[in-house]
């Protein structure tokens, strides 16, 4: 368990970053101001929970997704939709957030024996996440299932955590695209967003790291890293180095390794655990369409 000094700097920094917010609540039991997790969505109740011991205003301690049934669950499932509803918020993400951001293990599309396979693999990783802060990769073509297990393995690690876990998705293509365009932004604002990010990517519990080597499209064709690109991924690497990444990318390791240079292939490579996926592209299949 952290220490109270260290828990009660990343509380503030989480505040500053805007991820969490003070309320006029004092923890029953170590007497602390308790927090809640910030989020466009107007409440009805003020879900408070104190950030060193996961108490709630009514005395009850939450853990996500273990005592539901033992606890008060509707308060459980509303400090669980608030936690998440706080991670879309602050990911860096250009696609659509209700498709990316709803996938789970439970919906999985697994149309064969080695999709299930796969599946069954994430979920040990998952699991062991619990307790190691591993590095995973996922590798394959397009529409196999990577960031739909990537985002499932996070929401399975939030979930049977404390109250009190961060996380982040970090879509690299976009992410590369929003730092060019910051470059050359008058008002700040796309900065303002990135610094957040940025935060998050170094003291999150989880992040994924979501499309790398797809930052200038067709993934087909082998185009090298820019200077610009290689360093950007290589602080994220630098920065969850010892902390649990998820990373997915449609190149596989050897084309990864032939994209960018050498000190930043090491840092993704380095006792990361792999999954290849070697399947066909699911959304093809639900389309008709023979690859």
């Amino acid at each position: 368990m952290k220490n109270l000094t260290g828990q009660s700097i990343m509380i503030a920094n989480l505040i500053k970053q805007g991820v969490l917010e003070q309320t006029n609540k004092i923890c029953p039991e170590c007497k602390s101001q308790m927090v809640r997790h910030v989020t466009d969505e107007p409440t009805q109740v003020d879900y408070a929970v104190c950030p060193n011991c996961g108490i709630t205003a009514n005395g009850l301690k939450i853990k996500h997704g273990v005592d539901i049934e033992s606890i008060d669950g509707q308060y459980q499932a509303q400090l669980q939709k608030q936690m998440w509803q706080g991670v879309v918020k602050n990911s860096i993400t250009l696609g659509n957030p209700d498709v990316i951001f709803s996938r789970r293990f439970a919906n999985f599309k697994a149309e064969n024996d080695r999709a299930k396979e796969i599946g069954n693999q994430a979920y040990i990783l998952a699991e062991q996440m619990r307790t190691e802060p591993l590095h995973v990769m996922f590798t394959g073509q397009t529409g196999a299932g990577k960031t739909h297990l990537a985002v499932a393995m996070m929401y399975k690690y939030l979930m049977d955590g404390e109250a009190n876990k961060h996380a982040i998705l970090v879509n690299f293509s976009d992410y590369v695209t929003l730092k060019r365009l910051a470059m050359n932004e008058v008002n700040g604002e796309t900065q303002g967003m990135l610094n957040k990010a940025d935060k998050l990517i170094q003291r999150a519990d989880i992040i994924v790291l979501d499309d790398v080597g797809s930052e200038r499209g067709d993934v087909e064709k082998m185009i090298l890293s820019t200077d610009f690109e290689t360093g950007l991924l290589l602080q994220i690497m630098n920065a969850r180095e010892g902390k649990r990444l998820i990373l997915t990318s449609n190149l596989s390791s050897e084309k990864l390794g032939q994209k960018y240079d050498q000190r930043t292939y090491s840092r993704m490579m380095y006792q990361a655990k792999g999954i290849i996926f070697d399947i066909p592209d699911y959304r093809q299949q639900s389309r008709g369409i023979q690859s």
